[in-house]
């Protein structure tokens, strides 16, 4: 089983509203980790291209509350299979019902910086 560990500092974060995306590229059995930082009144985005059926499971620790959602665009239109505000830990499995890129999403209402640690795992084989 491959494990790929990345430390992102998001420096983008602080000094715009919009943070920039973070693209994640799952390949059959591989396990990716991501440590980010938020800043206070921004948000942190991981997408991944899937194709229809792939499944990944996936998780997050929080130290502080964030609004958490996996979302995708469907033309103009967002479509969110989970959605979840205020929580500082969650995990699941998301099953993608069509080809399509599925972003999870992590946004900082508070004061102060949060440290985010993510872990997806491709189950497909």
């Amino acid at each position: 089983m491959n494990k790929v560990i990345v430390t992102i500092a998001c420096a983008a974060f602080a000094g715009s509203a919009r943070a920039e995306l973070i693209e994640v590229r799952l390949t059959p059995g591989e396990i990716v980790e991501k440590r980010l930082a938020v800043q206070p009144g921004k948000f942190a985005e991981m997408c991944a291209a899937l194709k229809s059926t792939q499944s990944v499971t996936w998780s997050f620790r929080a130290d502080g509350a964030t609004d958490f959602n996996i979302h995708f665009h469907v033309d103009k239109r967002v479509e969110y299979p989970e959605r979840r505000p205020g929580i500082s830990d969650a995990s699941g499995r998301l099953t993608a019902n069509v080809d399509q890129t599925y972003c999870w999403m992590w946004t900082n209402r508070s004061a102060a910086p949060i440290a985010l640690e993510v872990r997806l795992n491709d189950l497909s084989r």
